[in-house]
């Protein structure tokens, strides 16, 4: 098979043992490095032109200027310690529709749009996983001292309404909210297709305040929206709303949120204080094209169209199947993974901070937060993200001996999600039957990497 030539080369393994954490031993103490052989994955020739937006190019360099890096720690673990995102999976019994529901995954990633709404043309023809980095994922910055006033705009010209947290029935608002503490940029790109969301952090009330459309710059009322620009006030939104970063991190039920199945921006974001601590020890969220919508009147969705914790599902970008996966379900990888031609991957041949992300995924899974335009997972924005480890630390986390220069024009976050994105590429979310690629409508699985287990309880 198929979608890409794919190549995993000298990747070096550490061997260690009796520590509580990775870090938790003197890189100096390690003893023995070894060497995997290299393990190269071939496709057709042909097939290599197909996913020209997944080709090898080189990582966007980001100039200092450019980087907006937070100087603040966020607590771990977020949320309650009951909370969905803190509950395991790796216990949770598998669902009886789990090998269906994950089939027709397979085929809207391969393409199909039969039971799509909003698509004209496939989101994607690429079964693997990818990590948001450095657009449409999550920024995360600090309140200042001030309150600032955010006008609520539902499209280019035309107000919208407050969320129903904030008891304001004015159209547009406005809401009152603590302004930042200096400049902010909301996730890009810098166009208006944009996410343009970004979270403000009150480190003395544990609140995150989650935005949509967020953009600090306007040309007149609800007009001038693009994600990416920098600013210092947040003038005006699509979406405001909040959350106790102790509570459960989810929404009454019906609630939006700047998300549109109403679950909190920093839910199942991989976070540098995740890798710091040594492991992802919470949940993790992903998006597909199209989470399940079988409402005549999609904007009335039904409640079996969703579970804990999203709150409500997607209305403009959705799967009209009544078996595709539904916002709020949850995923577990397996125990036995394989590659794209149906061979067995080696683990040990994967850096460790794959492995971490591998293990998050088996002890506490994903949930189905968002619409995207493949398989999505998200870690924090490039441009706020600070990943406080030695240079060694970082030489662990991608399989690199000690002593490793590391990139100089790249972030440390960048270089180990990086990593963990190129040996993601050789990790499907299943593998077809057959020798030849499937027509997307027809496909059958031959092997899978995930099931989808039972529901979150609510607490």
């Amino acid at each position: 098979m198929k979608y890409k030539i794919l190549i995993l080369s000298f990747i070096v393994l550490l061997l260690i043992s009796g520590c509580d954490s990775i870090f938790d031993s003197e890189v100096d103490d390690y003893d023995e490095w070894e060497e995997s052989a290299d393990e190269v994955y071939v496709v057709d020739e042909e097939d290599e032109s197909e996913n020209d937006e997944f080709d090898d190019d080189p990582p966007p360099i980001l100039d200092n200027e450019d980087l907006l890096l937070r100087d603040f720690s966020l607590p771990l673990p977020l949320f309650s310690a009951d909370s969905a995102w803190n509950q395991r999976a790796d216990n949770a019994e598998v669902l009886p529709e789990s090998d269906q529901q994950i089939l027709g995954l397979f085929r809207v990633l391969l393409g199909d749009i039969s039971s799509l709404e909003g698509y004209s043309e496939p989101a994607t023809d690429w079964p693997f996983m990818d990590i948001g980095l450095y657009e449409y994922t999550v920024p995360i910055f600090q309140i200042g001292t001030e309150m600032q006033e955010v006008l609520i705009c539902e499209d280019d010209g035309v107000l919208g309404w407050a969320h129903p947290k904030f008891d304001v029935e004015t159209e547009g608002g406005p809401v009152i909210v603590p302004a930042p503490a200096g400049t902010v940029r909301p996730s890009g790109p810098e166009n208006d297709n944009a996410d343009g969301w970004l979270v403000l952090y009150d480190p003395e009330n544990q609140i995150s305040y989650d935005y949509f459309a967020a953009t600090p710059i306007r040309n007149e009322e609800c007009r001038g929206f693009e994600g990416g620009i920098r600013g210092v006030n947040i003038l005006q939104a699509g979406v405001v709303d909040y959350f106790d970063l102790q509570g459960t991190g989810a929404n009454p039920d019906g609630y939006y949120s700047a998300r549109a199945v109403g679950t909190p921006l920093l839910a199942g974001l991989i976070l540098p204080e995740d890798i710091e601590s040594g492991e992802i020890a919470h949940a993790l969220s992903f998006a597909i094209p199209g989470p399940r919508n079988t409402s005549r009147n999609p904007y009335e969705p039904k409640s079996a169209d969703y579970f804990y914790p999203a709150s409500t599902t997607e209305t403009d970008f959705y799967n009209t199947d009544p078996l595709a996966l539904a916002s709020g379900q949850r995923i577990r990888l397996k125990q036995t993974l394989h590659d794209e031609d149906g061979g067995i991957i080696n683990e040990e041949n994967l850096a460790p901070i794959t492995r971490m992300y591998l293990t998050a995924l088996r002890n506490y899974g994903a949930y189905l937060v968002d619409n995207a335009g493949g398989f999505t997972f998200y870690a924090e924005d490039i441009h706020t993200a600070v990943l406080d480890l030695t240079d060694d630390e970082i030489n662990y986390l991608i399989g690199s001996p000690p002593g490793t220069p590391i990139s100089e024009i790249m972030t440390k976050w960048q270089i180990v999600i990086e990593k963990l994105a190129n040996d993601l590429e050789i990790i499907p979310l299943a593998v077809s039957e057959g020798d030849s690629e499937p027509i997307p409508r027809n496909a059958q699985i031959e092997y899978s990497n995930f099931e989808v287990v039972e529901p979150a309880f609510v607490p």
